[in-house]
């Protein structure tokens, strides 16, 4: 243990933060870990207090990084392998004194170089804590809601590091923020990430000097966030940059944000390729809905929804979509009707373009499915889809018209740009 603990007193001195983590990986299918718990389990066995004493004669003037090493050791030894509630309990209490120690060091002066090994030791923390919730069949996640707590602390010590240059505290705020993150979107209890959010705000600014892996994650998980609380285009922005930063070879976290993505786009009018569909192994479940979005038809919509539905709602996006592409479905259908009935040339030699109500009427029975809706339905969402910018217009009542604005457009302005004014 003594050479061991030299070297890692010599990547200290060195400020060698990657070269000391190498040493420090709690990943016990590492190289590292496997020879410093051989080494631990057929030398002496030693109490804690045994440990603690070896790494404070070694590093006596640091203590708060003698008692990380002696826990981290301690935890290397007596780290449980089996999957199982009790075996993972086990090393989950290992891991959480070990954490606790690296947040104290973490708190001394300059200690940038300790980020990449707190980065790993957050990664196992939350690993075991989500892996002994779903082992021991605990809904509430317990163990998990205690890791996400306990990345508070050094979380805000990060934030509020304003040393300019790396290696500094700063470099792990993004990835503590979504290790949070994971935590909180396993609870289902994305309310709690306000509180990350308010941590981070000081620092998007400068988001683009951070690690690709980290800025992806955190535009990813703040996209959702967006999209839950039904912000949809910064939702769209967010996702959109996180799928440019997502690596190619990374199929499936791209598929994941692209799932997002387009639940974002399609009620703001931005509809994928097919060939990106196809990609993705995503052209089933929106292939003949986004055709039926187009035509305005919502019998078809509203079938490959439900068709999809158990998908959609693991997903946590059919009530979106549900909610949000009636109202296209209608934009659509008004316009489809009008450039059915003029021939594709809506606008006339002189005067606005109009769409008979009624006729309209008689296409969304046949659209909608629907032989009970009347005049009044149909008058009612014209209004409301006047009121949110679809539809540049006024009713006629006497002639139950709807009169829409002259111009190229013939009253209907493209989808993306309501929404981009609103």
């Amino acid at each position: 243990m003594d050479p061991w603990l030299s070297q890692v007193k010599s990547r200290q001195l060195s400020g060698d933060g990657a070269g000391f983590a190498s040493l420090l990986n709690p990943d016990p299918i590492s190289h590292s870990f496997q020879l410093l718990r051989q080494s631990l389990q057929t030398g002496p066995n030693f109490r804690t207090a045994t440990y603690t004493s070896l790494a404070r004669s070694q590093f006596s003037d640091y203590r708060p990084l003698a008692d990380f090493l002696a826990a981290f050791l301690l935890y290397v030894r007596d780290a449980d392998p089996g999957g199982d509630a009790v075996s993972l309990e086990k090393t989950y209490g290992l891991l959480e004194d070990c954490f606790k120690t690296a947040d104290r060091l973490f708190a001394q002066g300059e200690t940038g170089w300790f980020v990449p090994t707190l980065r790993k030791m957050t990664r196992r923390l939350v690993d075991v804590a989500l892996a002994v919730g779903r082992a021991k069949g605990d809904v509430k996640l317990t163990r998990a809601g205690e890791a996400a707590r306990m990345l508070g602390r050094p979380m805000g010590i990060a934030a509020s590091d304003r040393t300019s240059e790396s290696p500094c505290k700063r470099d792990a705020l993004f990835f503590l923020a979504n290790s949070t993150f994971r935590v909180y979107f396993a609870l289902s209890n994305l309310r709690l990430c306000d509180t990350v959010l308010n941590n981070t705000q000081n620092s998007t600014a400068q988001l683009d000097t951070f690690p690709k892996a980290d800025r992806c994650a955190f535009l990813y998980y703040r996209g959702r966030i967006s999209l839950y609380q039904r912000r949809l285009p910064q939702a769209r922005n967010d996702l959109r940059r996180a799928f440019a930063l997502c690596r190619a070879d990374s199929w499936k976290n791209g598929r994941l944000i692209l799932i997002y993505l387009v639940a974002a786009s399609l009620p703001l009018g931005f509809f994928p390729s097919l060939p990106l569909l196809q990609h993705f192994d995503l052209h089933e479940p929106y292939a003949s809905l986004l055709t039926g979005l187009k035509h305005g038809d919502f019998r078809v919509v509203l079938s490959e929804l439900d068709r999809f539905q158990l998908w959609h709602r693991q997903h946590g996006n059919y009530l979106l979509l549900r909610e949000k592409l009636e109202t296209i479905c209608w934009r659509n259908l008004a316009r489809r009707t009008l450039f059915v009935l003029t021939n594709g040339s809506p606008l006339p030699p002189t005067g606005p373009p109009t769409l008979s109500l009624q006729a309209l009427l008689v296409a969304a029975r046949i659209a909608f499915d629907d032989p009970t809706l009347d005049i009044d339905d149909v008058e009612c969402m014209c209004v409301a889809l006047m009121e949110q910018g679809y539809i540049k217009a006024y009713i006629m009542h006497s002639k139950r018209l709807l009169v829409l604005q002259k111009g190229p457009q013939a009253g209907f302005p493209p989808i993306a740009a309501v929404n981009a004014i609103s």
